[in-house]
């Protein structure tokens, strides 16, 4: 076996992945021992190490890590192709010389974490196989009595082993997206900071007014809509010196994220280039801006990996919670253990969804009618999720487009894209 490096046992050098280490290690009889026998990890969609077909092949000689990452180290359990340990590293510093150490005959198991998906890049690189296990889900972690770095990393490598060689262990592993949908992610989550910030001093300027006795709820809807042209409104308001200042600051800052989230936009179109046609496809849609489409798209990421379109619901976050027992079910609010920042900017554009087909308009009234706005709404934004990863998958264009609605759009969005394009190139 290749000589892939020196790692530490205890801080020690003592030798290689390859071979066992020269301090002596207490191992159990059988590894299998390591593991809880009433907790069995629940497979969830990833990716997941599925065991090889025996007689079909030679065995290969690979080496199985468990790593608990943190910030600053990681605790890491080596084992072998028989699952017996043959390295420990109890705090590991140099994460980056011990990632340069593998190749192609090691397989990860990395616990999610902050940095997790970098780490994960980093290991792809190397030659070696890397999933990363939520650490909520998988049970042997979670419900562990004795919770700490060593026994993590012992029983992610034990579980890896398992997976790979006799398939009695499923690893709940998290998706790890491309570079482009990470980096929307990180796009997309600014702009919600953002928006969340604007909502609460617009929110702030409207209660300082009714504080003073304006209460035409137009006066706050102008200054707030256009914070940077209302000094002659603010100046006639009868205002106490200290709501005033208040205004006044609420105002500026209004302004200036204003600004910042229109260049934020734009960044975010021109990180979405390489799913242009997508978005095309997705715009078509009646309410549907190219930013919608963008963050759908980055919510979802691979379309491909739902088996159904009912777990891309329960992924977004429009599906009820059900319980179910003694023959009696109950329904109850929705799922929001999800991704939800799809799911909060389409509701404010479910008029717009409706009007987009005659169909989906009839859809809505009845059941409205019969369960209330609120069901309605998020039974729309289902009907609509479904209908745009058909669209995707297909590559067929909405039934419902609006011709000329759906060329202004498009230029409008090539406009932009032409914006952020000189942005770039300033920067």
């Amino acid at each position: 076996m290749a000589d892939t490096g020196v790692v530490a046992l205890g801080g020690d050098h003592v030798g290689n992945f390859g071979r066992p280490p020269t301090v002596p290690y207490r191992q159990d009889s059988t590894p299998r021992a390591m593991l809880d026998s009433t907790v069995v990890p629940t497979a969830i969609q990833g990716s997941l190490l599925t065991p090889p077909l025996p007689g079909d092949r030679e065995v290969e000689l690979m080496r199985y890590h468990g790593v608990d990452l943190h910030k600053k180290y990681v605790t890491v359990s080596v084992r072998d192709q028989a699952g017996a340990q043959i390295a420990f590293m109890g705090r590991e510093v140099d994460i980056s010389g011990y990632v340069g150490r593998l190749n192609g005959e090691d397989v990860v198991a990395l616990e999610a974490s902050a940095g997790a998906l970098y780490w994960a890049e980093r290991i792809g690189e190397r030659g070696a196989r890397c999933v990363v296990v939520d650490a909520y889900r998988f049970r042997i972690i979670r419900d562990s009595w004795q919770k700490t770095d060593r026994h993590d990393a012992v029983n992610l490598s034990l579980a890896l082993w398992l997976a790979q060689t006799t398939g009695q262990v499923k690893l709940p592993v998290v998706w790890q997206p491309g570079p482009t949908v990470r980096e929307l992610r990180r796009l997309t989550g600014m702009y919600e900071i953002i928006n969340k910030q604007i909502r609460q001093l617009k929110n702030e300027v409207h209660g300082v007014l009714l504080d003073n006795g304006v209460r035409d709820q137009g006066v706050g809807e102008k200054l707030v809509e256009s914070p940077g042209r209302t000094t002659e409104l603010l100046a006639s308001l009868a205002l106490t010196p200290a709501s005033r200042f208040c205004v006044q600051g609420a105002l500026r800052q209004l302004l200036a994220l204003g600004q910042e989230k229109e260049m934020l936009q734009r960044r975010l179109y021109w990180t979405g280039r390489p799913l242009d046609n997508d978005v095309r496809l997705l715009m078509g849609i009646r309410g549907i801006t190219p930013l919608m489409a963008l963050v759908f798209l980055s919510e979802v990421g691979d379309i491909t990996r739902f088996s159904s379109a009912r777990k891309m619901y329960a992924y977004l976050g429009v599906v009820p919670r059900v319980r179910s027992s003694g023959g009696t079910t109950r329904t109850g609010k929705i799922n929001r253990a999800s991704r939800y920042l799809a799911r909060s900017l389409f509701t404010q554009v479910v008029p717009h969804l409706v009007g987009s087909s005659p169909s989906m308009g009839k859809f809505y009234l009845q059941l409205a009618a019969r369960k209330g706005f609120g069901r309605a709404r998020i039974a729309v934004l289902r009907k609509m999720f479904g209908v745009m990863r058909r669209m995707l998958l297909d590559g067929e264009q909405y039934r419902g487009i609006e011709g000329a609605l759906y060329a202004r759009k498009i230029r409008a969005y090539e406009r932009e894209l032409k914006k952020a394009g000189v942005e770039q190139e300033a920067a």
